[in-house]
């Protein structure tokens, strides 16, 4: 009667705390039940073969015969422990221990994870909120500090990147994949999108990335094409004082100041362009990842990796975009500069095919450059961003030296050659344009 007794206690718990119907074994596990079931044999029968015994009661059923009550005899509950201890005798038991874990407290530990979990989003939302709206009036007061009428540069600028980029999305698509897909590095452009289309489900994997592309170049190009024609007069002024103060009469240089002030543009859009550019990536290396969209994508990645996860790539980003800058603007400035003058020299009339032709060839030639230059940043962007981890930029560039060379920093250049040509084309012929529209005069001029 009291191993009776204790028998259907033992079952009665097992019905009660096994809710889900699931058992653990020990040296197996199915996902985390809120109740388990585990048990070791004496007469070290196969465990696998427990297992299987035990996979097939059903939910309120009997104990498999293997393990039945019947061959038990309990010592008695541990209610500290919750645990049903069997006390064998050597010679009739097959079962040394029988183990309740208690459901609840495992119960209670899931739902304090997903709470916990759920504080976490919301902490990571309003510092999302936060950031941006710090970033937005920042980039608001130094718009109104710029000086009268500075805004046009900054309208001009950010219209210029932000369509540029984003018509030029699948050829960057197609870059970037070749860049941390080993598979496709022999393939052509076209080969490379219809392999792309193919894998990821349709032409539409070519817009991967679109959202944050466009967005983070609508405040990149504001910043840096702002800053760039704001800053070149005051370094220009501060470059002449010091000559002056100096004697050293090489500093003040006209293309000295332009370089200066490109590096101080493409710096501040370095830090602007960072996480949507770090999303972006993330959408083209990893498709599956934008299953719900570019915003959730980047809470998810958040939620991963924090806040400073979206920054942890700014030195690749410098490294590509402070020459990139440096390069495409003050050459756009001196190449269109130099054709206005030879074209005056000839005697020719400035009119307003030449306002078209002039800025379209000055902005090809910017563009082979810039691209030139910035390469192996770009390169080093790619692969800090491709996917989570917390690996330094000099650990990616050291990588990328130990196992390809040189080389290993312009792969994709191909690609990457016709992507910046583009972008770059059209973007300072964008830019040019609408500087004139607002009235400001054409570059060079």
């Amino acid at each position: 009667m009291i191993l009776r007794s204790r028998v259907q206690l033992l079952l009665a718990a097992l019905q009660i705390l096994d809710l889900d119907g699931l058992f653990h074994v020990q040296g197996f596990q199915q996902h985390l039940p809120l109740a388990t079931f585990s048990y070791r044999t004496k007469d070290l029968r196969s465990v696998s073969s427990v297992y299987a015994e035990a996979q097939q009661t059903p939910r309120g059923g009997n104990v498999p015969k293997a393990v039945s009550p019947q061959n038990i005899e309990l010592q008695g509950i541990d209610s500290a422990n919750n645990n049903l201890i069997n006390n064998h005798d050597g010679d009739k038991d097959h079962i040394e221990s029988i183990n309740v874990e208690d459901g609840i407290h495992k119960q209670t530990s899931l739902q304090s994870n997903s709470v916990s979990e759920g504080n976490n989003k919301q902490i990571n939302k309003r510092k999302v909120a936060g950031a941006t709206s710090a970033m937005l009036v920042a980039a608001s007061a130094l718009i109104l500090l710029s000086g009268k009428g500075a805004w046009r540069y900054y309208l001009a600028g950010g219209i210029c990147a932000a369509i540029s980029h984003a018509v030029t999305t699948p050829v960057d698509v197609i870059k970037t994949r070749k860049q941390i897909d080993d598979s496709m590095k022999d393939l052509s452009i076209i080969q490379s999108g219809l392999k792309i289309a193919k894998d990821d489900g349709g032409f539409n994997a070519l817009l991967a990335g679109l959202g944050p592309t466009t967005f983070g170049y609508l405040f990149e190009g504001a910043i840096k094409f702002g800053i760039y024609e704001v800053a070149k007069p005051l370094v220009r002024s501060m470059l002449a004082f010091s000559a002056a103060l100096s004697s050293v009469s090489w500093i003040d240089s006209k293309l000295l100041g332009f370089v200066i002030s490109g590096g101080i543009a493409g710096s501040a859009a370095s830090i602007m362009l960072c996480p949507m550019e770090a999303l972006r990536i993330r959408l083209v290396a990893e498709p599956e990842f934008a299953a719900d969209g570019w915003v959730e994508c980047g809470m998810n990645m958040i939620n991963n990796e924090g806040v400073k996860g979206l920054w942890k790539s700014l030195p690749a980003m410098m490294s590509k975009q402070v020459p990139y800058t440096i390069t495409k603007n003050v050459s756009f400035d001196f190449i269109t500069t130099l054709a206005y003058s030879t074209v005056a020299t000839w005697g020719l009339t400035i009119c307003g095919k030449t306002k078209i032709v002039i800025p379209l060839l000055s902005a090809m030639l910017a563009s082979v450059l810039s691209c030139i230059s910035s390469q192996p940043g770009d390169m080093l962007l790619t692969a800090v961003n491709a996917h989570e981890g917390k690996g330094r930029t000099a650990d990616f560039a050291h990588s990328i030296w130990k196992e390809q060379g040189i080389g290993g920093f312009f792969v994709g250049m191909r690609e990457r050659f016709l992507h910046v040509s583009l972008i770059v084309t059209m973007q300072l012929s964008i830019y040019d344009f609408v500087k004139r529209l607002v009235g400001i005069a054409a570059t060079g001029l």
